[in-house]
């Protein structure tokens, strides 16, 4: 294996790939919902997840006769302000997905439509559920963890306290602000150190003392993955399944009993989707166990729903057991959207120093 690994590279929020493959795509004239509705138009991540859905889509296509077009690319949200009715179904991180909802971009999900609601992990759906309205679909999620060479640190991590041990000064690397998995270490802290898991200044104030044992930030998941392979750091928090294809090289993955947090890869509505019907049926496929199954091994992240049975090949690769999905921290992904700007400025003042 060699030294830069690629298997997860966009769960950040730096994805930047423009609109290309969409005109493109829509170069014969036809606009999307033309011809019957026989089109819809996503947008979606690049990179692992952007290769996935090329896989999955024409599945969607052969059942329904609707074709799919991808449009990989950043700021997501910002699009769809910009161009309303050219999108049908937007890919979107729970923060991002709920600040949707929250300034009316996104409709709210009308989850009669979903037909296997109420088999999604509850956790997912809890966290994204405010004054009755829901922001998204969660169609997979990651759980966050610790992978660290077991050469490099003298002890057996267990916790997410030992990162604060004095044994890893100038060891770890965490991912930057404002990627959702570096602001994480927030909520972290104030469940460790403060008077529960609203208490975030003992979570600030636990990073500040954390940041003596930070040696490098990264932005994308896999560079922070690299420098741990390459032995640059003694231990990463990061995507707990990154650290499976490492095992035989001295790399233990952890996700520490006392729970852990989590990212998800949703499916929204924009508001002013011009084929709603269409997206729904597109959503219902997506969450289809055979479709689970595919999207586990194109997209490397753990089902949504609890009815599917991943095969023991694909299972082995992912650390998100059912006892996992017990253990996942609640998080309020409408209060995330609402502080990321100012979370991420002050998590700045504090690196820049």
């Amino acid at each position: 294996m060699g030294t830069t690994l690629s298997r997860r590279g966009l769960l950040s929020l730096g994805l930047g790939v423009g609109t290309g493959t969409l005109l493109a795509a829509c170069g014969s004239g036809e606009s999307p919902g033309a011809a019957g509705n026989t089109r819809i138009v996503a947008r979606c991540w690049g990179g692992v997840w952007e290769t996935a859905l090329r896989k999955i889509s024409p599945g969607f296509t052969a059942a329904t006769g609707v074709e799919v077009l991808n449009d990989p690319g950043s700021d997501t949200l910002p699009l769809l302000q910009q161009k309303p009715g050219q999108y049908d179904l937007a890919w979107l991180i729970g923060s991002e997905a709920a600040r949707g909802v929250t300034s009316g971009v996104l409709e709210p999900i009308d989850t009669s439509r979903i037909e296997q609601w109420d088999s999604i992990v509850k956790r997912l759906t809890e966290g994204q559920t405010r004054d009755g309205r829901v922001s998204a679909v969660p169609i997979s999620y990651t759980a966050s963890g610790i992978l660290y060479k077991t050469d490099k640190v003298p002890f057996r991590i267990t916790s997410w306290t030992d990162l604060w041990r004095p044994e890893l000064k100038g060891q770890l690397a965490l991912q930057n602000a404002p990627s959702i998995g570096g602001l994480f270490l927030v909520f972290i802290g104030a469940r460790l150190f403060g008077n529960g898991p609203a208490d975030y200044e003992a979570g600030w104030a636990a990073l500040e003392r954390l940041k003596d044992n930070i040696q490098f930030l990264f932005t994308t998941s896999t560079d922070g993955v690299n420098k741990l392979a390459a032995g640059s750091v003694a231990a990463v928090v990061t995507i707990a399944d990154q650290g499976i294809p490492l095992k035989s090289r001295g790399v233990e993955t952890v996700v520490p009993a006392e729970g852990s947090t989590w990212s998800v890869q949703n499916l929204t509505i924009p508001a002013a989707a011009k084929n709603k019907d269409q997206a729904y049926d597109f959503i219902n496929y997506m969450l289809k166990d055979e479709t689970q199954v595919q999207w586990a091994r194109e997209g490397k992240a753990a089902p949504g729903s609890t009815t599917v049975r991943l095969p023991a090949d694909l299972a082995a690769n992912l650390v998100e057991t059912p006892q996992i999905a017990d253990r996942l921290w609640p998080i309020d992904w409408y209060e995330f959207g609402d502080n990321i700007t100012e979370w991420t400025t002050r998590w700045q003042r504090i690196f820049s120093r």
